[in-house]
């Protein structure tokens, strides 16, 4: 159900730079892993070789993130190309369950169908679908709810088919869900406790809500960048 993205296009977009992704996988110690140029490399499955170069991409794109969101975002796009099924392998993660649910909402939730007819998506284009998939499912591990929330809107606007608006509700849903949910709960500073903010900063990289103080000293020390949460 979740295997809608065009796997050809993946691979042409996450295989940037395809000599370095061998120095990536050893200077990270990532196992089960093989590059572009490995005698073995046609003879692996396509989720091993998504797995290896999004593993590539992604230090490359964000190289102060906690390794963990480098793989959670390497499993979820190596699902496109999981012979055994697309979730059969994932992590049991809120956040896999997250950009799953994202990636369903996004192709206007597509209903199970014939393995061997193409999949319906918004704006009937494969190619031009994951590629702006790819760019969501990056703002949402680590950017953010926000951004991921902005290029989703303007990748569905741009078409006029029924999918596309049906995909348009579903984000608009997704996106409605989570701002009562941080209305109902309260919101509070990670580091310093601070209760019932009504402005914070929150993304993916650490999975903190800090306040603005919080946010800035964290910069300060050189522990985050503007803009990264």
């Amino acid at each position: 159900m979740f295997q809608i993205l065009d796997v050809a296009v993946l691979l042409q977009q996450l295989n940037i730079a395809p000599e370095a992704v061998h120095d990536t996988i050893e200077a990270g110690g990532w196992s089960g892993c093989v590059w572009p140029g490995h005698p073995e490399w046609d003879e692996h499955e396509t989720c091993i070789q998504i797995r290896s170069l999004a593993l590539h991409y992604f230090t490359v794109r964000h190289p102060t993130v906690a390794p963990e969101r480098y793989e959670t975002v390497a499993q979820i796009l190596a699902s496109q190309g999981c012979p055994q099924g697309g979730i059969a392998h994932l992590d049991t993660d809120p956040l896999v369950d997250q950009a799953l649910l994202w990636l369903w909402a996004l192709a206007g939730g597509p209903a199970p169908q014939d393995t061997t007819a193409p999949v319906a998506l918004p704006g009937s284009d494969p190619a031009a679908f994951t590629v702006a998939a790819l760019a969501i499912l990056e703002a949402l591990l680590f950017t953010g709810n926000t951004a991921a929330q902005q290029l989703a809107i303007t990748f569905l606007q741009a078409h006029t088919d029924t999918l596309a608006q049906r995909a348009l509700e579903l984000v608009d849903a997704i996106i409605r869900r989570d701002t009562q949910g941080h209305v109902e709960a309260g919101v509070a500073c990670a580091d310093c406790g601070t209760q019932e903010l009504e402005m914070w900063y929150t993304g993916q990289t650490w999975g903190d809500t800090l306040c603005e103080v919080c946010y800035e000293a964290r910069i300060a020390q050189g522990q985050a960048q503007p803009g990264a949460l």
